[in-house]
């Protein structure tokens, strides 16, 4: 504790006034004769224990108040830090928050606009000689960041290029920039030195300060910073709150594609899933714009406060190749940043798919594929999905068969080795293979062709061609069971005569699949033998279909069953997963060279559309990595004077859990720095008072004025508590007193 007029002190010698006062008008009480009344006796000893008790305490009062007075007039201070800008040079390091939820709007203006403000506040400060440095936690990193500045001119230049650019799209981390920056100051040898952090304390950009259920508990690097120096303890921390009273947001936290498969003419759609920060309920539409048109709107979401809702866009795109979606919710709200969100989708303009026969007759209606051509394409619209081309078994061995996605195998009659090694290529490299029997299929032929192959040509060995017999009383199997948990099935039970009609004359039955990897997607009723299989063979997947697909051994092209299932089927085996290419702001884009010759030129266009031509040197890194994503929007990529050239495009999006609103306690951050000051400035437009505090430190001189009114107070109210009332001191009459008894007299 300092005082500001310690000459005032010396006033506190006038406690001595209310003892000698308090001695020289103690009463002595007047000794009168009168008549033995012992019990009057005790009752004065009593009142008078009562009165020196009162006037000790109300003595003791006085002397406080007076007291109190003196050191209320000498200005007391509290405090544990140096003088700032005026007791020796000082070394400031300032931290301003720019990531993307200091552009929230907070009392009318972004937040970013106060730090800035607080910024210049103080630089203002600072006198001739005094240390600065600058951080930032997003965004591009300048070279002048961290840079101890000593006439703040640089500061000021790079403060004015950080606020031109406006914060970022990124996420703040706090915490280790703040131990970075209080090391930093460790090297100065100024008098003073103080980390003012500028933010509005979210959650997130503190977490790297290991909160554990809302305790703020110390890392292994707090702990060595307290055993290496114990002069960082001497580094307050100050930090300027610029959250004050948000605009009520609503955010778009992320963005999905669902699709059967990313074909042109498939019906697509996104996911949306929207968030309210703010405490009041609200409304909003999202709208979906493809290549800058827009092409779908949700209803009207409602959204409850502090929670999630998703709502999806349905739409269909009329040709392949890459687009840009982007989603926008209409309106204003709190901060604009997480208004919008990109999607980079990559569109097969068809699936190619091949049918290979043995022969092709003149009447199409006599092919043996002439029913699974008709499901594949039930439409001769061109934005159909599905491409088949019809091939014969000869080319099998001379077309490539990577031109294809799937590759359905109708009534082949024999396989041999060479056709064989070419289909398992097929299968390790992704391929899927569709075998679909009939009368010229051979068993031995298949099984020999597979064993050749290590067994990785069907899903089971083969066994017999089975036929229904008058002897047994049947004329058909039907399918009894499907297994409604492949994509292909899904929903086929309903009803179940959907599957259940279907009637199979001829089939080849298969060996146990048990322990192949098989998967059995359809069986037969009596004895349960399956029907369809499925097994997957490297990359790829390779199905196996018992029966044919004309009406010489079943009725299954014939019946409701069959288009449904033949197109899902198709789909499932082309459909891929489509590739996620987005990424969030200020991470960077890793493009892999897929086993290529790495490239010597990249072209780039960012989202501004200015042209980038990057030359590389070849080496031995497997992947091209652009860091450069402080931008949301669009990054397309060129991979140049390569064998096959890679074009990719990139969507980045600012961080999602930017919009959270929560805040970090201040018990939290106390805790956290809890071997040094901290204090908070909660007024980023005006710091003068943080400003004095540092100066002067924290004034006393209002709470002892305060305890001298207290005190002044509680001497009154004891002083006429035990002063005698005026009623009680006028005389009152006695009842007559007549005794029970009359006294005997004295015999003298």
């Amino acid at each position: 504790m300092t005082f500001g007029a310690a000459a005032f002190l010396l006033a506190a010698l006038a406690a001595i006034i209310p003892p000698i006062l308090h001695m020289i008008n103690r009463q002595r009480a007047k000794q009168l004769p009168f008549s033995t009344l012992r019990f009057l006796k005790i009752s004065v000893q009593k009142t008078r224990r009562r009165r020196q008790i009162r006037d000790l305490f109300l003595m003791l009062v006085r002397m406080a108040v007076l007291i109190f007075i003196a050191i209320g007039l000498a200005r007391p201070t509290l405090s544990k830090l140096r003088n700032f800008m005026g007791g020796g040079q000082s070394a400031i390091a300032i931290v301003l928050d720019n990531s993307a939820s200091m552009g929230w709007i907070d009392e009318g203006r972004p937040r970013f606009e106060w730090a800035i403000n607080a910024a210049n506040q103080i630089l203002n400060e600072l006198q001739g000689g005094d240390e600065v440095t600058l951080w930032v936690t997003s965004g591009p990193r300048y070279p002048e960041l961290g840079q101890v500045d000593r006439t703040h001119e640089k500061v000021r230049q790079l403060l004015g290029q950080i606020a031109q650019r406006g914060p970022t799209f990124e996420r703040g981390e706090l915490g280790h920039l703040v131990r970075e920056a209080r090391y930093q100051l460790l090297q100065s040898k100024a008098a003073n030195r103080y980390v003012f952090v500028i933010t509005d304390n979210q959650a997130v950009a503190w977490e790297d300060l290991s909160m554990d259920e809302g305790t703020a508990e110390k890392t292994a690097d707090q702990e060595v910073e307290k055993s290496k120096d114990p002069h960082l303890r001497q580094i307050p921390i100050i930090i300027v709150d610029c959250q004050r009273n948000p605009k009520p947001n609503v955010a778009i936290r992320n963005v999905e594609l669902s699709t059967i498969l990313p074909v042109a003419g498939i019906p697509m759609k996104v996911i949306i899933e929207l968030f309210n920060s703010s405490s009041i309920p609200q409304q909003r539409v999202a709208e979906l714009y493809m290549n800058g048109t827009k092409v779908g709107s949700s209803p009207e979401v409602s959204l409850a406060p502090q929670s999630t809702a998703v709502t999806e866009i349905v739409f269909t795109l009329d040709r392949g190749g890459t687009h840009r979606a982007e989603v926008r919710l209409s309106g204003e709200d709190g901060a604009r940043y997480d208004d919008r969100r990109f999607l980079s989708l990559e569109v097969d303009p068809a699936i190619p798919v091949a049918i290979v026969t043995s022969e092709r007759h003149e009447i199409p209606y006599l092919n043996d594929s002439f029913y699974l051509e008709k499901a594949l394409q039930p439409v001769t619209d061109e934005s159909w999905a599905l491409k088949p081309s019809i091939l014969t078994a000869a080319a099998l061995t001379s077309d490539p068969l990577s031109n294809y996605r799937i590759i359905y195998l109708v009534n082949l009659p024999e396989i041999d080795r060479p056709m064989a090694q070419r289909l398992v290529e097929f299968l390790q490299s992704g391929g899927k293979l569709v075998w679909i029997c009939g009368q010229d299929t051979q068993v031995a032929s298949y099984n020999a062709a597979n064993e050749a192959v290590n067994g990785q040509l069907l899903p089971a060995a083969l066994d017999s061609v089975m036929a229904a017999s008058t002897e047994e009383n049947r004329d058909s199997w039907q399918i009894a069971w499907i297994d409604v948990q492949h994509p292909a099935l899904v929903g086929l039970n309903d009803p179940p005569s959907l599957h259940q009609s279907v009637l199979v004359y001829k089939f080849i039955k298969t060996h146990n699949p048990v322990g192949s990897g098989a998967r059995v997607l359809a069986r037969l009723d009596g004895a349960g033998d399956p029907l369809i299989l499925e097994r997957a063979v490297g990359q790829g997947t390779v199905v196996w279909v018992g029966t044919s697909v004309h009406v010489d051994w079943t009725n299954l092209p014939l019946r409701p069953f069959f288009v449904p299932f033949m197109t899902r089927l198709a789909f499932y085996l082309a459909g891929t997963e489509p590739e996620r290419l987005k990424v969030l702001a200020g991470q960077p884009i890793v493009i892999p060279y897929q086993g290529q010759i790495p490239p010597s030129v990249v072209e780039v266009v960012p989202p501004d559309g200015a042209l980038l031509r990057l030359n590389l040197e070849r080496g031995q890194t497997p992947e091209f990595r652009y860091v450069d994503t402080h931008a949301v929007g669009f990054y397309q990529f060129r991979l140049l004077a390569s064998v096959r050239p890679i074009q990719k495009l990139y969507a980045v999006n600012p961080d999602p859990d930017e919009s959270d609103p929560e805040k970090i306690s201040r018990e939290q951050l106390e805790e956290a720095f809890s071997e040094t000051t901290v204090l908070f400035a909660d007024n980023p437009e005006d710091l003068a008072p943080t400003f004095a505090l540092l100066r002067h430190g924290r004034s006393l001189s209002e709470l002892f004025l305060t305890m001298v009114l207290i005190g002044l107070v509680f001497e009154t109210f004891i002083s006429n508590w035990f002063s005698p009332k005026e009623q009680d001191q006028q005389p009152k009459l006695l009842s007559q007193y007549r005794p029970r008894q009359r006294l005997s007299r004295t015999v003298g």
